[in-house]
């Protein structure tokens, strides 16, 4: 049996549904919410990364001073076992002398204070501390009796974690290196010349 009013208020009914959709009734509350998804998000990751960066720069500085502690370790006997007399003095007068290697390091003592530096900074400075650092370490020294150079490297929890890649914290190394140079003088083996 044919009703002519039942085909028509389908038509009807769907001809509403399809305006619905086309409707542009509160896609501005849709992109809001996107918008605002977007910008918490890169909120969240440019603050692990400034937390990364700030524990870089901290671990940096630690490596300098357990370099700077570690070179400040004189080798007394190599230091001293060039001793005056005047042909040494005549030749360095004239700039004939021996080419100046630089200050003598005792290795095994720069080992042990650079040790010691970056234990310190681990366990009492509140900036590793608040900076999320742990597990900091020496992971390299190299000294060649004049030269000293380190590796050290640390664990930084970020302070928001990225769970849905599975990164919780991140490794970062850093390196530092020094040379003990003596300083320009006018002071010639013992002999200050102006």
């Amino acid at each position: 049996m044919y009703r002519p009013g039942h085909d028509v208020s389908a038509l009807v009914m769907t001809a509403r549904i399809i305006n619905q959709i086309r409707s542009e009734r509160g896609s501005i509350s849709v992109l809001t919410i996107g918008l605002f998804s977007v910008l918490l998000a890169s909120t969240l990751v440019l603050t692990d990364i400034s937390a990364v960066y700030l524990a870089k720069r901290t671990l940096i500085l630690a490596g300098e001073a357990a370099v700077q502690r570690g070179s400040k370790n004189l080798d007394q006997s190599a230091y001293y076992s060039g001793e005056y007399n005047v042909t040494r003095f005549l030749q360095g007068l004239l700039g004939n002398g021996e080419e100046d290697p630089g200050i003598p390091i005792e290795c095994e003592a720069g080992l042990r204070d650079a040790h010691e530096v970056l234990s310190t900074w681990q366990g009492r400075n509140r900036a590793i501390v608040r900076s999320g650092i742990s597990q900091m370490r020496l992971s390299k020294f190299e000294c060649d009796g004049f030269e000293i150079y380190i590796e050290s490297s640390a664990v930084v929890d970020l302070p928001f974690p990225l769970r849905f890649l599975g990164i919780n914290q991140v490794e970062i190394k850093s390196s530092a290196g020094g040379v003990g140079e003596r300083s320009e003088t006018n002071n010639y083996y013992g002999i200050d010349i102006g």
